[in-house]
């Protein structure tokens, strides 16, 4: 009979309060378990491994990374966390806006898990847990088909899926989860549970909207894909004195617009100085159109002519061109977001205190800067009902973000100054809100966040917890609880 594991430890390990130091022992023999490779901080590899991708967590480092390999290694990794009493953290991309994908104690890195194997035959496509946006683009097309993923190329496929996801595809093919048939999730008693529609359903259920990090950690997702063929994109660029035109303009263009057109119209600036601030200032919209360059004209007519852009860019292009073109990465160092979802047009009101708040933006040294943006909802997004998944934002109309960005030059003052902005901000744009947020865009910063991120379908979520982790195994500060 095999030895149970991590046999040997006795009573030194097992007794280890969580958060202390475990000894050489413990680590040694995770290590020797591991089809893949175990990183400690005296390690070469750890300065590659061990950064959040948001530098404002960049304190909290892990005294262990496991580089997975294998499904294998999830399990290993987490059997052994319970038993040396080790907080554990699972990493996709690495981008969790509230740095919840880091810890002090055992972080999992997923991104060798990376496989995307495409089906003729079902139409359908299996990724790894660590798959990012754009390598799954890549395998998907000389298929001629398509998920609908993220804008940003790096976001791992983990955290996008089980949060919701969205992109410039979402009004006409739906959320990346909308899409999911399947996953595979090791859950806390280090059982590899295969959810669908009929197997574990309710986890399943979970998985489509509840977030990551709260029920197990998912290795493997089967999604339903989409042909794909030629769009056309658009971005509008203004001067800063019409940005009150230009959003009342685009917000009406959204309202009746076919579920074949995307929009995010955003704002904001970057610089340091006063006089910087106000040279910089921008606002734009850009998308994308499921059809003709024509007809994606003749949509933007209205726009046009209400509020004149200084730039104007439509064009017809393969889907692949068009991903290319919408790609834009998360802000890069540090920075904060808060989000909201409106269920009518953000107001003038709304749009004057946006502008006055960036004339009033502390500034920063990251050319990141700080500033607003909007993203058309509804479409397909809005035809699946609010309790099929735990996806519960279903009827909003927009999704807000506000966002500020700092640098490791900016000293303690500016970067309070900043995050001080961004609340304000928040505070009075989430007047014209619904009372929802993005749990992708998670905010350590928001109070009432099972009601924001979750609503209706947070006890749903309590009771599939209770069911699958019933000793909060996998927590953070703001992880579901049964």
């Amino acid at each position: 009979m095999a030895a149970p594991p991590f046999a040997g430890f006795g009573g030194l390990v097992h007794a280890a309060p969580r958060g202390a130091t475990l000894p050489d022992v413990a680590w040694e023999d995770l290590a020797r378990r591991l089809d893949g490779t175990l990183i400690r901080p005296e390690d070469d590899g750890y300065g590659e491994w061990g950064h959040p991708q948001n530098l404002r967590y960049d304190a909290r480092r892990p005294a262990g990374v496991v580089v997975c390999h294998t499904g294998r290694d999830v399990r290993t990794a987490i059997l052994w966390a319970q038993r040396t009493g080790t907080h554990l953290v699972a990493r996709s991309g690495g981008h969790s806006y509230g740095g919840y994908s880091a810890t002090r104690g055992l972080l999992v890195d997923l991104g060798q898990l990376n496989a995307v194997r495409p089906d003729r035959e079902t139409g359908t496509v299996t990724v790894g847990a660590g798959a990012r946006n754009s390598g799954i683009y890549t395998a998907l097309q000389p298929h001629g088909r398509a998920v609908s993923a993220g804008r940003c190329p790096t976001v791992g496929i983990s955290g996008l899926t089980l949060g919701g996801g969205f992109g410039f595809s979402s009004r006409e093919l739906g959320l990346t989860a909308d899409a999911l048939e399947r996953t595979t999730v090791v859950t806390a008693a280090g059982n590899a549970l295969v959810c669908d529609e009929k197997q574990h359903a309710d986890l399943f259920w979970a998985c489509r909207g509840g977030g990551g990090g709260n029920f197990g950690v998912n290795t493997a997702f089967t999604f339903r894909t989409t042909p794909v063929d030629r769009v056309a994109v658009y971005q509008l660029d203004w001067a800063w004195q019409d940005v009150p035109a230009a959003f009342a303009a685009v917000q009406a263009l959204v309202l009746r617009a076919p579920n074949a057109l995307s929009c995010r119209i955003g704002g904001g600036s970057a610089g340091r100085t006063r006089a910087e601030i106000a040279a910089n200032r921008k606002v734009s919209a850009i998308g994308q159109f499921f059809g003709t360059e024509d007809d994606l004209r003749d949509l933007l007519a209205p726009v046009l002519s209400a509020a004149r852009p200084e730039r104007v860019l439509i064009q017809g292009r393969t889907f692949w061109q068009a991903k290319d073109f919408l790609y834009h990465s998360v802000p890069s160092d540090r920075y904060a977001v808060t989000s909201a979802y409106l269920d009518q047009p953000l107001p003038g009101q709304g749009v004057g205190t946006f502008m006055d708040a960036i004339d009033a933006w502390p500034g920063s040294s990251n050319p990141d800067g700080a500033g607003i943006a909007l993203f058309a909802w509804g479409g397909a997004i809005g035809e699946v009902g609010p309790r099929e998944t735990a996806f519960v934002h279903r009827t909003a109309r927009f999704l807000l973000a506000a966002e500020t960005t700092w640098a490791r030059e900016d000293d303690a003052a500016r970067v309070a100054e900043n995050l001080r902005w961004l609340r304000e901000l928040s505070r009075a744009l989430d007047a014209y809100g619904n009372g929802q947020a993005y749990q992708n865009f998670i905010d350590p910063g928001l109070r009432d966040w099972r009601r924001a991120y979750y609503g209706a379908n947070y006890p749903r979520l309590a009771e599939v917890k209770r069911r699958y982790d019933p000793k909060n195994f996998f927590h953070f500060a703001q992880s579901i609880t049964g």
